[in-house]
């Protein structure tokens, strides 16, 4: 497509959710299938909700999902300024040319009124509108009121009876009628701040935005911004409104759900690449049914036509499931990188060395879901004593005696140390001076020395946790266990 233009437009009232991450991922991936250019626009115009350090978090969460941007608040574009609060001069320019036209007036109606008129239409069934009481004031009498210090909001002003169409590129031929989109509506508020429907249709023209693709809950917006463009004169972009995510009630998806902000799936331990990949998932499929995709895959893979209609429900066990998969398939260097945070928040790993924590990462990351999930496996490796969980104690009661806690304890101080090899040996003499064998002897070993019931195999296990500390483990069980 020719100079495609796409643009997420954020409000920074709070963290970066889950819906609008898949919305500006969506908008990324189009951008790069058809060589266009992916904007980034801060709708910053609620200066009650509207904070600098929101901005900065969506910001980084963005980057961290490798969304980049090639026009945006922090970098150069030919439609700079890229935040609302910035553009307040281009905003008044139109604006007057709307009130000079006819198609705008001042509104002196205070929040009192617009109750009234609003219990009015209850009474008699009505959807709720403004019933145009400030339409045709004088000259004389919008003087009078603004000398009396009262201040005006700007309202447009609707032509009853207008068909309006969308044509969405998800849905179809959609269609309005201007006479119920609630009466003449503010564009600008009584402490002149412009309101969001009416300046994204200008901000969308100016940045030469060509398609705008956003959740459903927008497509009530759509025809408001379109009587607005019209009698602007303003380029109207092609529109898709794609579903909604929802919880597994099938509910919109909150935070009672669980985790909605992708700060939060950071913190937790997800790698941006599975939540990438996940959030594809949600309302689009590949023709081939896949489900692991690099980005590379997913910008080649990507049309609009494919992008449901229908709601997606989030499935937090598959993403858990999908994010295992990338810590198994991961670069170990970067792996251990990424997660040294979550392994400092419990030990000093300080004196620790890279090589032996690869091996430790490499052994058990089979069984990391999510990064986080390490604070459940290291222990096994590193502490001197451990605490055995619930699985254990039948087995530590029933299978776990002295004799078998001193010929472990003697064949392992008989070896100069641990590997795959002293490993057997040690294994060999312990089965003929216990007469155990196979699960009767390997699982009562395996608790005695992990804690658990499963795990990294045995060998490998006894290796990377070391003689030393091994012994000190097994000699603590035999006092206190």
């Amino acid at each position: 497509m020719e100079n495609f233009r796409v643009r997420f437009a954020p409000s920074p009232t709070g963290k970066l959710h889950i819906g609008n991450a898949r919305t500006a991922m969506f908008n990324y991936l189009l951008s790069r299938k058809y060589h266009g250019k992916f904007v980034l626009r801060i709708e910053d115009t609620d200066f009650e909700r509207s904070t600098k350090e929101s901005e900065i978090s969506i910001l980084q969460d963005l980057k961290w999902l490798g969304l980049e941007w090639d026009e945006g608040p922090d970098t150069e574009g030919p439609y700079k300024p890229y935040r609302q609060s910035d553009r307040f001069d281009i905003y008044n320019k139109f604006t007057q040319q709307l009130i000079s036209q006819g198609d705008a007036y001042k509104c002196f109606c205070s929040a009192e009124d617009i109750e009234v008129m609003r219990q009015e239409c209850i009474k008699e069934n009505k959807q709720p509108r403004y019933n145009g009481k400030c339409r045709n004031l004088s000259k004389e009498e919008i003087e009078a009121k603004e000398k009396s210090g009262l201040k005006p909001s700007i309202r447009f002003k609707v032509e009853e009876g207008v068909n309006i169409v969308v044509n969405d590129l998800l849905r179809g031929k959609i269609e309005f009628n201007s006479s119920n989109i609630g009466g003449d509506f503010i564009i600008v508020r009584s402490d002149n701040v412009p309101v969001y429907n009416y300046i994204v249709v200008i901000d969308d023209d100016l940045m030469k935005i060509t398609h705008v693709l956003r959740g459903e809950d927008h497509l009530s917006n759509t025809p408001k911004q379109i009587l607005i463009a019209k009698k602007l004169s303003l380029n109207i972009p092609q529109y898709a409104h794609h579903a909604l995510i929802l919880g597994p009630d099938r509910a919109k998806l909150s935070k009672r759900h669980g985790i909605t902000s992708v700060a939060n799936y950071r913190d937790e331990g997800y790698l941006s690449e599975a939540l990438f990949n996940y959030l594809s998932l949600l309302g689009w499929s590949s023709e081939t049914g896949e489900e692991i995709f690099t980005k590379d895959e997913l910008i080649s893979q990507i049309d609009i036509s494919r992008i449901g209609k229908s709601a997606a429900v989030f499935d937090f066990k598959k993403l858990r499931w999908i994010n295992g998969i990338y810590i198994r398939n991961y670069d170990l260097d970067k792996l251990l990188t990424l997660i040294k945070p979550f392994l400092n928040k419990d030990y000093d790993i300080s004196n620790l060395s890279d090589v032996w924590l690869k091996d430790v990462l490499e052994a058990i990351r089979g069984n990391l879901e999510v990064l986080s999930d390490i604070k459940e496996w290291f222990p096994i490796f590193y502490n001197e004593t451990i605490n055995y969980d619930d699985d254990c104690k039948d087995i530590i009661k029933q299978d776990i005696n002295q004799t078998l806690i001193n010929s472990l304890l003697s064949n392992i101080e008989k070896v100069d140390t641990l590997n795959h090899d002293s490993y057997n040996i040690i294994m060999k003499a312990v089965m003929e001076e216990t007469q155990l064998k196979g699960k009767k002897l390997f699982m009562p070993v395996r608790v005695l020395i992990t804690g658990k019931t499963k795990g990294v195999d045995l060998d490998k296990t006894m290796e990377l946790i070391g003689k030393k500390r091994l012994i000190a483990r097994i000699k603590s069980f035999r006092v206190n266990g």
